[in-house]
């Protein structure tokens, strides 16, 4: 689909102040803004407004964290972030495979990241036992596979009308409902997500994981 470069000077987040928009949006101490939607990164240290301005035109921020290179969608702004000067060594080049696939994010508090598609695939629909582990939503797997066993233990009838029941609560709840078994689930709302290659979201969401739990521990030695 095409390349995109990014070299010079991107800028670090080094603190992120608690329950600022910077945080609703997900942002966390160490990540690399390469681009703060159409400006270069250098002049958010200049004209701190940008990171308010961008919210209204709900533009998107391109993060390095780690070796993982996404975008966040920035309705809200993203103010409340200390921002430092960060010289890129090498030239950064990014493949995009077909186009951003964009996800809904969430965060567990000091835990974990997890990335929710804006479209379910059909492929999950007659498994949404695996889709529920898939998508870490432990709850309703296992609110899920209860009802399959009380289905199982009446009759093989109500076992299948429990199973299309389950097929058919996931197709028409989709992607808002997979969300709100989020919430339900403890993790909080965080910005849309974009990626270049999807293979990639399994990765941050390691990443950003350890990065939580690393801070997790640090405030808790304090």
């Amino acid at each position: 689909m095409g390349i995109e470069t990014y070299s010079g000077t991107a800028v670090k987040v080094t603190d992120v102040e608690k329950l600022s928009p910077g945080e609703k949006l997900g942002l966390l101490a160490g990540d690399i803004l390469l681009k703060i939607g159409q400006r270069e990164p250098l002049e958010a240290l200049e004209m701190p407004s940008i990171l308010e301005e961008i919210g209204a035109q709900k533009e998107w921020i391109t993060v390095l964290r780690d070796k993982i290179i996404f975008k966040m969608a920035t309705i809200g702004g993203a103010t409340g972030v200390t921002l430092e000067p960060y010289p890129l060594t090498n030239e950064i080049t990014i493949n995009i495979k077909e186009a951003w696939t964009p996800y809904y994010s969430a965060i567990r508090h000091e835990d974990s990241l997890l990335l929710l598609p804006e479209r379910i695939s059909p492929i999950w629909l007659p498994f949404p036992i695996i889709a529920y582990g898939y998508f870490r939503l432990w709850q309703m797997m296992a609110a899920t596979i209860f009802m399959y066993g009380i289905g199982f233990a009446t009759s093989t009838l109500a076992f299948v009308v429990v199973y299309i029941g389950s097929i058919i609560t996931l197709a028409m709840g989709g992607p808002k409902f997979l969300r709100d078994t989020a919430v339900k689930d403890g993790f909080l709302p965080r910005a849309r997500i974009a990626l270049a290659n999807p293979d990639d979201g399994p990765k941050l969401e390691m990443t950003t994981g350890a990065m939580l739990r690393l801070d997790r521990d640090k405030n808790k030695k304090r």
